[in-house]
This record gives C-alpha cells, structure tokens and sequence, in this order.
C-alpha cells in the first residue's frame, strides 16, 4: 500500500528559488488553504510532475519554474522532491531538477537528471537517474498507472472536466485508465503468434509428410540394398565359376592354335615353294620361246652390259640437249601464240569498243534529236557536230535547273498555303475542343450531382417522422397536458376528507340495501367504463382526422401531381403502386434504350481504338522506313529517286574510267616491253629512239601514267561508288514501303478515323439524350418513391379514422340501449340509503383513499410521458428539419443538373454548328493539299524528266568523249600491226623446231638398237638364274611333301576351333555376370550414397519432424484458448469495473445532487464495432425520470464540476486499490450552496468510511473555508496548511490549526 509522505518545492512558479518549502500529507486528510493566485494548485502540479514527469498545460517556454526577472537573475535552478512510501512500504524519494535559461532574445528550458532512493532501515540506495526510466519507475511504485495519476489522482485544474469533453478525448482518456491499448496489444499479439505458429504448423505438416516419404523411401532402399548385396554375392560366384572354364578351354584352345601355327607355317612354306616353281617354270618357258641364245659366258656377258651402259649415257645426253633446244622452241611459239591471241583478243575488243563508240554516238545524237523534240528545243533537227552537242547539252542543263527552282518555289507556296488552311482548321478543333471540354465537364458535374442525389435520397428515406408525425406528438403532448391539468385540478379540488365523512354518515342507511344494489352498482360502473372509453375513441378520432388533414395539406399538392386531383384515401395506396410501376417501366425501357445505343458507342470505340493502334503502328513503320532510308542515303524519302540515279551514274562513269585505266595500262606495258628489246621503238609509230635517255624518258613517263597507285585510288573509288549503290537499292523496299503507307494506307486510315469520330460524337450525343431522359425518368421515379412513406402513413390514418368511427358508433348504440335503467346518481342515492351495507361503504371510503394515490401515481405518470413525447417532439422537429434541408439540398441539385443538361444542350447546338465549319475547312485544306501535289507531282515529273535526260545525255556524251581521248581508233591499228610481226615470228620458230625434231628422231633410233642388244643380253642371264631357281624349288618342294603338314595341320585347327568356342562363350557368361554384376554394384554404390545423402537421418527427421508437429499444434490450441480465455477475462474486467464505477457513481451522485432535475448519472460504454468487443466509446449520461440522456450540452456548469468530481473519486476507488490517495483542487468551483454543503457531507462521509484504510488520502485545495466547515474536517485533522504571498511575494506554506477555521 503506496502513501505520499512529504513534498518539498524550490523555484517552481510562485516559490522561491533559494529555500525549499515543504508540505506534509496526512492520513486520512489534508487541507490546504489560500486566496487566489497564492499557489496552492502548484502542490498539484508539482505532484503530479515528480510523480509522473508531465508538466502542466500551457506551461512551455518555462512558465512552469520561477520567473529569472523576478530575482534578478539569468538561470534559475527548480527542484521538487516527494517522499513517498511504496506498495512494500518502503520509503522512498524521489528528485526532480529542470533549469531554466534567459539569453537576449530567447528562452531555454531543460530537464537535468534525478533521482530515486530507497530508504530501507537507514540505508540509502540510490536506484536511478534516468529521466525516462523514472517516468516509468515512480507509477510502478506507487501501484497505480500513470493515466491514473494525470486524470485522476493529479488532475490539474484546467483538466478536472475532462469526463465532460468530446467523445473522442472521452475515449482516449478511459482507454488510457483501462489500458485497453495493452491488452488489444497483448491479444492482438497472442493472434499474430497464433498466426505465425499456425504457419509454422502448416510448414511442419509439408515437412514432416517430406520427412515420411523419405522414411518410406528409406526402408525401401535399405530394402533393395540388402537385395543388391545378396545378388553381388551371387554373380560373383557364377562370374568366378565361368572364369575358370574360360580359362581352362583357352589353354587348351592356345595349345591348339599353337600346333595349327607350327604346321601352318610348313604348309603355307610348301604353298610358297609350289607358287614359286610354277612361277619359274612360266618365266623359264616364256623367256625360252623368243630367246637368242648367246654363247658367251655370263662374266662376259655383264661385261658387255656394263659397257652398253656408257653408249646409252651419251646418246641419252645428245638426246637430252636436243630435246632442251626442241622445248625451249615450243616455248616461244606458245608464248607468241599466247601473245597473238591477246592480240586477236585486244582487237576484238577495240573493235567492239568501236562499234559501241558507233553506236553511242548515235544513241546521243538520236537521244539529244528526241530530247530537243520532248522538251520544244529546236534546231537539233538535223544531224550534228560537236557544238551543236554542246550546246544542247548546256541548253538542256539550264533548262533542268530552271525546272528543279519552279519545283522548290512551288512547294514553298504550297506549304505556305496548306499552313494557312491548316492554322483555320486548328483554330476550329480548339474551339471544338474547348466546347467538348466544357461539355465533359457538365457531364462530370451532373454524375457528381446524381451521386449527391442518390445519397441524399437514401438519407431521405431514413427519415421515419413526417408532419403527421409531429402533429400527433403534438396532439399527444396536448392531450397529456390537458389529462396532466385535469388530474392535478381534480386533485386540488376534491374533498375527500368530506366525501369520507359523507360516506361514514351514510353507512348505516346503505347497510339493509347493499345486496341488492350490488350488482346494479356494478352494471352502473361498468356502463361509465364504456362512456370513458366511447371519449377517448372520439379523441383519437379528432387526432387521426388532424393526422389525416396534416399529411393532406403536407403532401396533397404532390399527390395531385403525381395521381390527379381526384385521388382518394380508400384506394390511394393502389393507384401510387400503380403509378409507381408505371414509372419503372418507363425507367427500365429508357435505360434499355440507353444501352442499346450504349453498346454501339462501345463498338464505335472498339473500332476507333482499332484504328488508331492501325495508324500508330502504320506511322512507326513510316517511321523506321524514313530512318532507313535516311541510314542509307543520308537524305529524305522525297529525294530517293534523284539520289538512285545518282549513285547509278558515278559508279557507271567510275567503272569506265577503271576499265580505260586498265587497258591503258595494258597497252602502256606492251610500249614498255617493244622499248626494253633489243631494238628500242615506238610501238604506235614504230619509231627507233634515238639513243636510252630518250628510251628511258620515255619508260619513266608511261610508268607514271600507269602508276598501281592512280589504279588503286579509281578503284577505291569505284568501291566507295558500289557500295553507296548497293545501299541505295537496300533502301528501295523501305522507299516502296513509305510510298505506300504515306500515299494510301495512312491518309485511308484518318479517313476511317474521322469518320468513327464522326459517328462516335454522333453516339455520344445520343446517349447524353438517353442519360437526359434516364435521369429525368429517374427524377420522377424517385419522387415518387418519396411519397412511399406519406402514402403508406395517410392509408393507416385513413383506416384508422374508419375503424374508430365504426367502433365509435358501436358503443353509442350500446349507451343509448342503456340509457333508459337507472344512472349512476341513482344508485349512489340508493347507496346512500342502504344503512345495512356498512362493509360495502367502507370498501367506498378505501376506494376513496385509493384514488388520491392513484391520482399521485397518474400525475407522475402523466408528467414522465409528457416528458418522453416532448423528447420525441424535439427529435421529430430535429428530423423535419433534416428532411426540409435534403429535400432543400435535392431541389438545388435538380437545379443545377437542369442547368447542366441545358448548358450541355447550348454546346451541342454550338458543336452542331461548328461541325460543317469544321468539315468544310478540312475539306479546305485536304482540296489545297491534293492540289498542291498535284501541281508538285506534274513539276517534278517533269524535272524528273529533264534529270533523267540530262543524267543519259551526260553519261552517253561522256563515254563518246573517253573513246576519243583515250585513243580507241589508235589503239586498233596498233594492235592490227603487232598480231601480223607475231604471226611471222611463228613461222620462224616452227621451222627451227622442225630441224631439232628429226635430230631427236634419229638419236632415239640408235637408242633403240643399243636398247634391244641389252634386251638379249638380259633375256640370256635372266634364263640361266631363272633356270637355277627353279630347280632349288623343286628340291625344296619335295623335301616339304614329306612331312604330311596338311593333314595334322586340319586336326589340330578342327581342336582349336571347338576349344575357342567353348572358351568365347564362357567368356561372354563371365562378361555377361560382371556386366549385370557392375550395374547392380553401381546401383548399390548410388544407393549407399543416397543412403548417406538423403536417407541416413530420415527416420530421426521424420521423429523429429512429428514432434514438431505435433508440439506445435498444441501450441497453435494454446495460444487460441489463451487469446479467447483473455478476451474473455478484459471483457468480463471492463463490464465489472464498469458495474462498480456506476455503482460509485450512483451513490455518492444520490447523495451529494440536492437538485430534482437528475436523478443519477453513470457512464455507458458501447462497443465500437461488431466484431471487436474490445474497443468501446464512452459517454457521460444523466437519468431523468428512467430515461438515459447524453449529459454533454445538457447539464449546467455547477453539474459538470459536480460529475467531473464524482467520476474521478469512483475511478480513484475503483483504480486506487494500492494508491488511495486523491487530490480535489477547487472542489466547489460553481456549485451553489446546497450542492457545496451535500458535496461537503459526502466528502466527510466518504473519509469517514475509509479511514481504517491505512494508505487513504484525500487533498483538498479550497480558498472556500465554509466548505471545510461543512465537511466537519476537525473530525480527520488537526492542522491544515496555509498558502499564501509573503512581501517579497514568495509562495510560503504555514502549518495551522484546524480550530481557526472551525
């Protein structure tokens, strides 16, 4: 149990900044006294400060320490100190510093560190210095939380009405004391671990279903491991088994082949030597047949040979020499006769060359003759010479570039003239443009207006009150109050102390009568039960037909409108369905209309936006045809063709140049060579040199002219020329592409284009018609639809008023039956005359009494139903007025959609009118642009054609002239001379070849002799040696026969062959066993490493996997009854503190509020959404006669401060279990005397019951000391403290005793 013991203050406000002062707390009560301004409510403040570290409000800028200026002084230094002892009773202080600074212009505040000690039997021990830490720490030892300390405990002054603030501060204040942001973070916690774990579990599940196939594929696998290890062991055993066969039949089988070898080897020795004795005996018998046998021994005979051998060396060499001179002689005839087919060759192409020189003149004269005639020349009629030609040529060329200025000022003029029909067209599509703007923008503001329309319809019918509504409130509220009048007058008036007299008087004459004018009595009664009830019929009679009359008069005029002027209540609910249904129709045809043509403005669309992706893809494709052929020929489309010919005529007048070039040299070289023979001349001329410095000149100046180099840099040239060609034509399909597109396709797809839009705006304006019409039918609907409600309630007042006058006229019947017995006066005379019926006349004088309570009971009544009517009252007029502002708010909308729709018609009647404007300018310009190409087309075609003329008369003229210059005539002849020297220089060298042939001819002859001599001499030795071989064979043969090799030589293959057999296939069952056995050891191998891999661990992972699971899915039920048993808990704490809140509330309310306004007051707490129980709004409310009234805006100021202290002490009761303490500042701030007196009692009361609490202390701040007088304070207190200013205007406390104020 905490409990504050002593608070010392130094340079906080009003205190000085050199000396402490210091209060102390007691128990149960401590009272501190003083004037306004002297600073008592600084106690709190500084309370509340060292407690929780809060400054008060407004206290920025360090309004909350001593004033500098008062003391003179640039820093001043603030300490509180509170001594306090915690929940375990131990004592603690607990040390706040802040320091203000004055600079010149600015002022600094600054929290500096404290402390907290704990003071346990004697010894001190300091726990912290942390601002931040204390701020957390001193709550925590005081047992209470820090929200209840600032809105409770320490409620600073300007603070004490917050239980009377806005909702949301309300709110946040009781969150903040509940602590409902903790606990929604704990539960909202707890579900977010749920949700994690819950995903975990999800996560486990997967893994541990991994885990158990892998288990299961583990027991498989150790399964098929044992298998493939018993299946090794096996095919081991067989492998060894067809091992050793193999090896015993290849031994035998090797044995075999080795015998077959060792007789092979004889036979194919006996085959050899037969195959050599049939070959000798051949050879012997050839060489025999045309043999001239000599008789000369062989020594002699290769001595003969080798002397053959010398004769032959020298005739082969004569041979030799003759045959060099005989090549050498082919030679230069081949290479003249090479020379003369050059010639032949260069002829033939002179002469074609002249013949195309023949015919390029008359191509150009022919050409230059059709080109005077085409272009009106004249004087070319004829044939011409050479200045004629050129001045055509120059002629021609003038007239070209004349041609190609008329085509560059025509396209000036011409885009001068589209830019001019092009700005007029412009402007109009601005214009159109601006109005289809304004006109999207009225259509904006009426679907806004129509979505405001549709809200405040619904809000509309929401409304539940309407005029008769509010006339029957009112005609009940008349009723009551006449009924309420009525009672209180009857109340006043009647005398029943008299009528009790009477009826004691009469008692005895009403006894002997009292039987028999019982059951008379009763029928009597009974019968002014019924006339009661017949008065009230006529009253609600009268309020239904004032209902009736208000719902006419309120709605009459637009039930008129809608169903005519002779509508009629009896069947006013059928014809409205009627109408009503009616209405719908017309709604639901016009919207199918609507859509219909809706749906084709979408096909428009789709259309629309079809062809403009066409034209953007059409556009990109010109795009990339323009940048093609701009990468190629570096120029615009427009110029292509100009640019092709271009290219075609350099690259054909540079290859003509490389081909002159060529021959040139050609020739020059043949100059060069007839100059480097024997006798130097002139090849043209056939002119001598005179003597080598002319020879050389002359060489040196034919090498210069054709220097490689001057080749090189042509035929760099003509690369450059080709390759610009070559790009040129890789641009045609691009050029032809941008003919195409920019010629028909685009110019047909903005045709298309405009056309859709034409169409589209054509839908669009339909379909605003449609939505006019829509609008205005769902206007009209929902008009009536307003009426839904009047209808309805004018039909129930209607049937009403019919069954009340039906049963109005039933109970009159019935009371002019009966008015013909005795009235009720009568039997009361009889009464008063039965003497006998005393018991009976008591029963009347008890019956009396009993109407005197009842009529208490009625007045009561009577007063809490006026007041519940009044309320209905006030919110009937409240809602009347809602509905008069809506239906204000529907009109105005109407309104200005009215306006909209007729603003948007003003625009369509202008877009009308600027539509023909629009097509007649485009119409405008497309004419200029078409004519403009025209025009651009003739002359161009025609520049074209000057271009084209000029390029064929330039390139004809040109080849004429490079004939002439590079010597074509000349270059004929000469070659006409040089293949005539040629043919005679191969008469010559033919001859000489003749004479070397029959040299050559006759050497062979004598070779030939010598040659057949050698023969013989060879035939002769070959014979003998041959003749010796054979007979060495035969010998050999023989001794071979003998051994019989071929028949042990078939044995022993026949041995072989079995045994191979036999040893192939057990070497193949072998290979076959260690083949099947390697693929099973490299299954069991792959599976001992799958084994390690993937299946080693899998049974502990798939344990482990399951206790995850497992574990964590009563972790996931865990959590999930947690979160609900704590909802559950903070659900259940709220509504019981809540409970004991109230019932605090209750009682100290019913026993403090003297007024009779209010009966009690509590707060009500609603949940602020459905789903969440956790969250509540709070409101203060008041009880007035059982009903439950917001007290926000309906209490006086005197009742919110009474509340304000009454709530806090409830919640400082409820909250203070550890920390009964509570300070009141200005308790009585105002309340009227009666409130401040039973305010007082209740205090004193209150202290009365809790002091036996150890740690209960109240504070009382008060400049009011009646108030301490009517809490009898001498009772709980001795002293009280005293604040007041000493001269130096220093806040001081004095200790003084209670008695002074007593």
């Amino acid at each position: 149990m905490s409990k504050i013991d002593k608070l010392s203050i130094m340079g906080v406000r009003a205190f000085d900044n050199q000396s402490s002062m210091v209060i102390q707390f007691f128990t149960p009560l401590t009272l501190i006294v003083g004037t306004n301004g002297s600073g008592k409510t600084t106690i709190i403040e500084c309370l509340k400060y060292a407690s929780t570290g809060e400054l008060p409000p407004n206290s920025k800028g360090g309004a909350f320490i001593h004033d500098p200026k008062l003391c003179g002084e640039k820093e001043v230094m603030a300490q509180v100190r509170m001594s306090f002892n915690n929940t375990s009773k131990a004592r603690m202080v607990v040390t706040r510093n802040i320091q203000l600074t004055v600079k010149k212009t600015t002022r600094s505040q600054k929290t500096l560190e404290g402390n907290i000690v704990l003071i346990n039997h004697g010894e001190r021990l300091s726990l912290s210095t942390r601002v931040a830490e204390m701020d957390r720490s001193i709550p925590m030892y005081l047992g209470v939380s820090k929200a209840i300390l600032e809105s409770v405990v320490f409620c600073h002054q300007d603070d004490s009405l917050w239980p009377m603030s806005e909702p949301a501060s309300l709110k946040k204040r009781f969150d903040e004391i509940f602590e409902a942001l903790k606990y929604t973070k704990a539960i909202d916690n707890i579900k977010q671990l749920r949700k994690k774990k819950n995903e975990e579990y999800k996560q486990f599940q997967i893994k541990e279903e991994h885990a158990k196939q892998d288990k299961a594929k583990a027991d498989k696998a150790d399964q098929k491991r044992k298998g493939l290890g018993e299946a090794i062991e096996d095919l081991k055993h067989e492998a060894a088994a067809f091992q050793e066969e193999a090896r015993e039949t290849g031994r035998k089988s090797q044995e075999a082949w080795n015998n077959v070898a060792r007789y092979t080897e004889v036979v194919e020795s006996l085959k050899a030597a037969r195959k050599n004795q049939s070959y000798y005996e051949r050879d012997v018998l050839d060489l025999r047949k045309d043999l001239k046998e000599l008789p000369d021994t062989d020594d002699e005979l290769t001595r003969q040979l080798n002397k053959h051998q010398e004769r032959m060396d020298q005739h082969t060499e004569r041979e030799e020499e003759q045959k060099t001179h005989y090549r050498n002689i082919e030679r230069d005839i081949n290479q003249t006769r090479s020379k003369l087919g050059e010639k032949h060759l260069e002829v033939g192409k002179h002469e074609q060359q002249k013949a195309t020189h023949e015919q390029k003149v008359k191509d150009r004269e022919s050409e230059i003759k059709r080109s005077a005639h085409e272009h009106n020349i004249r004087g070319f009629d004829t044939e011409l010479d050479d200045m004629q030609i050129n001045d055509f040529l120059e002629r021609i060329k003038k007239l070209r570039n004349e041609q190609n200025s008329k085509v560059e000022r025509l396209r000036k003029d011409n885009a001068a003239e589209v830019q001019k029909a092009q700005v007029v067209l412009d402007k109009l599509r601005e214009r159109r443009s601006a109005l289809q703007e304004s006109k999207r923008s009225a259509r904006g503001q009426i679907t806004s207006n129509e979505s405001r329309l549709n809200a405040l319809h619904k809000d509309f019918g929401k409304i539940s009150m309407d005029e008769a509504g509010k006339a029957s409130l009112e005609a009940s509220i008349e009723d009551l109050e006449g009924r309420l009048q009525k009672t209180r007058d009857q109340a006043t008036t009647a005398d029943t102390a008299s009528k009790l007299k009477h009826a004691n008087d009469q008692l005895q004459r009403l006894e002997d009568d009292s039987d028999s004018l019982k059951a008379e009595l009763l029928q009597a009664t009974k019968q002014s039960g019924e006339l009661a009830r017949l008065d009230h019929l006529k009253k609600e009679t009268k309020n239904r037909q004032r209902s009736l009359d208000t719902m006419k008069g309120a709605h009459g005029t637009r039930l008129e409108e809608l169903l005519g002027r002779s509508w009629d209540p009896k069947s006013l609910e059928s014809d409205f369905q009627s109408v009503l249904e009616n209405k719908n129709k017309k709604v639901a045809d016009a919207e199918t209309r609507r859509d219909e043509v809706n749906r084709s403005l979408q096909q428009v669309d789709f259309k629309l936006k079809s062809y403009r992706d066409e034209l953007k893809r059409k556009q990109k494709e010109v795009d990339d045809c323009v940048k093609t052929i701009h990468d190629k020929i570096e120029s615009e489309p427009g110029d292509y063709r100009e640019v092709l010919a271009e290219c075609e005529v350099n690259r054909d007048t540079r290859k003509s140049d490389v081909e002159g070039f060529r021959n040139m040299a050609k020739y020059f070289n043949d100059c060069i060579k007839v100059a480097q023979s024997k006798d130097p001349a002139c090849r043209l001329c056939s002119r001598p040199f005179e003597d080598t410095k002319l020879v050389r000149q002359f060489i040196k100046k034919l090498q210069d002219q054709i220097a490689p180099s001057r080749l090189r840099g042509l035929q760099d040239e003509l690369d450059i020329y080709e390759t610009d060609l070559q790009s040129a034509r890789d641009a045609s399909p691009s050029y032809d592409n941008w003919m195409r597109l920019t010629e028909k396709e685009l110019p047909a797809l903005k045709k298309e284009i405009a056309k859709q839009e034409e169409q589209r705006e054509a839908f669009i304006s339909q379909v605003e018609d449609h939505d006019s019409i829509v609008t205005g039918l769902q206007d009209s609907r929902r008009d009536a639809e307003a009426l839904s409600k009047p209808v309805s309630t004018t039909t129930q007042y209607w049937n009403e008023l019919r069954n009340l006058e039906v049963e109005i006229k039933d109970l009159a019947a019935k009371q002019n039956s009966a008015s013909q017995g005795r009235g009720l006066d009568d039997i009361q005379d009889m009464i008063e005359t039965v003497s006998a019926e005393a018991k009976e006349q008591r029963k009347t004088i008890s019956k009396l009494q009993g109407e005197s309570e009842r009529s208490k009971e009625q007045i009561s009544s009577l007063s809490l139903d006026l007041g519940n009517v009044r309320s209905k009252l006030m919110t009937a007029q409240h809602e009347l007025e809602k509905s008069a502002s809506i239906s204000k708010q529907i009109d105005d909308l109407k309104s200005t959609n009215k306006d909209q729709r007729e603003f948007m018609q003003s625009l369509d009647s202008q877009l009308q009118e600027l539509g023909p404007q629009f097509l007649e300018e485009e119409a405008k310009l497309q004419d200029v642009r078409e004519r403009a190409d025209a025009k651009e087309r003739q002359l161009q075609s025609a520049a074209n054609d000057l271009n084209d003329t000029v390029r064929r008369l330039q390139h004809t003229d040109q080849e004429v002239r490079d004939y002439v210059e590079q010597g074509g005539p000349a270059k004929l002849e000469r070659c006409q001379r040089d293949i005539e020297t040629l043919r005679k220089d191969i008469s010559a060298l033919e001859t000489d070849r003749t004479q070397v042939t029959v040299e050559i001819n006759k050497i062979q002859k004598e070779l030939a002799h010598q040659d057949e001599h050698k023969r013989v001499i060879n035939d002769n030795l070959k014979y003998r040696r041959r003749k010796r071989e054979l007979e060495e064979t035969n010998a050999e043969v023989d001794r071979l026969s003998a051994q019989n090799a071929e028949a042990d030589q078939q044995r022993y293959s026949h041995d072989a062959e079995r045994f191979q057999k036999a040893h192939q296939k057990a070497t193949m069952e072998k290979t076959s066993k260690l083949t099947e056995l390697k693929v099973k050891d490299d299954q069991l191998q792959q599976l001992e490493r799958d084994w390690e891999t993937d299946y080693k661990d899998a049974k502990m992972n798939y344990k482990r996997a399951h206790i995850e699971v497992e574990t964590t899915k009563a972790a996931v039920d865990d959590l999930g009854k947690y979160g609900g048993a704590l909802d559950k808990a903070i659900m259940k704490y709220h509504g019981m503190k809540m409970e004991e809140i109230n019932r605090s509330i209750d009682e100290l309310w019913r026993s403090t509020y003297q007024g009779t306004d209010v009966d009690t007051i509590l707060i009500r707490s609603d949940n602020e959404t459905a789903k969440g129980n956790r969250s509540y709004n709070y409101r203060v409310c008041m009880v007035k006669q059982d009903v439950e009234m917001d007290m926000r805006g309906r209490c006086s100021a005197g009742q919110k401060v009474l509340a304000s202290i009454i709530i806090r002490l409830a919640l400082a009761d409820s909250f203070g279990v550890s920390c009964g303490l509570i300070a009141l500042d200005e308790p009585t701030t105002n309340l009227d005397r009666d409130n401040i007196r039973a305010l007082a009692e209740s205090l004193h009361e209150l202290i009365k019951e809790r002091q036996q609490q150890s740690n209960f202390q109240l504070i009382v701040i008060t400049h009011d000391e009646d108030f301490l007088r009517y809490m009898k304070c001498s009772d709980f207190s001795d002293y009280y403290w005293r604040i007041s200013r000493n001269p130096q205007q220093k806040s001081v406390i004095d200790k003084q005793s209670i008695a002074e104020v007593m």
